[in-house]
């Protein structure tokens, strides 16, 4: 599949100014009241809260969306995109590329060949794996060979793949949120010893991350979407 068009700044350099200047404006445009920015460049106990590994653990979710975004929603299907459908066999799963030779035919066809790589007996779970993928295909299989259509692009399935990009964002918070607790559930297990100040101090960073990374998703859904419905 073509890479993405688009460009989202990556929060795993989260102390860089800019990005941090665009999650305020971020916030700004989506009318939510101001907040004073929390310094998130140096932990207010490094003894007790890493800010490097929270921010790798959290980037690990954004790159999972990333990833996400690029194998299951696409207006473009190619050759490529087929690669990594996964198919079921008596010996495993496998990606499609691995069972069976697949060639562009044309800008409107694409063949997947299972007799070149000797698995023809799994062209019929291929098939099915490929009208299961979620690109609006639908393939004829012919001997050990499956011709897949490619489809012109309509609004409504555009309009659908939209809805699932917002569905992968949301889960992808509910992992950022998941991260977040882990941290705070650390940072409270230090109550006895440190100060009270100190403890407000980290969730606030932790928090305060959790937000650039929410914002981080939430810019990545903005131009998926623009991607996906052509706007």
């Amino acid at each position: 599949m073509p890479a993405n068009s688009y460009s989202i700044p990556s929060p795993g350099s989260l102390s860089l100014p800019r990005f941090l200047h665009t999650t305020c404006a971020y916030h700004a445009k989506k009318g939510k009241k101001h907040k004073p920015k929390v310094n998130v460049d140096m932990s207010a106990d490094d003894g007790i809260l890493d800010l490097e590994e929270l921010k790798r653990d959290m980037q690990k979710v954004i790159e999972a969306l990333k990833q996400d975004y690029t194998k299951s929603l696409s207006i473009r299907t190619s050759q490529g995109s087929l690669d990594h459908i996964m198919v079921p066999t008596s010996d495993g799963k496998f990606p499609l590329n691995q069972l069976g030779q697949i060639t562009s035919k044309s800008a409107s066809l694409i063949t997947v060949n299972l007799n070149v790589s000797g698995f023809p007996q799994a062209t019929e779970a291929a098939a099915k794996a490929i009208r299961e993928s979620g690109m609006n295909l639908n393939p004829k299989v012919e001997g050990g060979i499956i011709q897949v259509p490619i489809p012109k692009i309509s609004k409504e399935h555009r309009e659908n793949l939209a809805k699932s990009a917002k569905v992968m964002c949301d889960k992808s918070k509910v992992s950022l949120r998941n991260v977040r607790s882990k941290y705070v559930s650390m940072v409270k297990k230090h109550k006895e010893g440190t100060s009270k100040d100190t403890l407000f101090q980290l969730e606030k960073q932790i928090q305060q991350i959790t937000d650039n990374f929410s914002d981080a998703a939430e810019q990545l859904l903005a131009a998926k979407t623009k991607d996906l419905l052509g706007k």
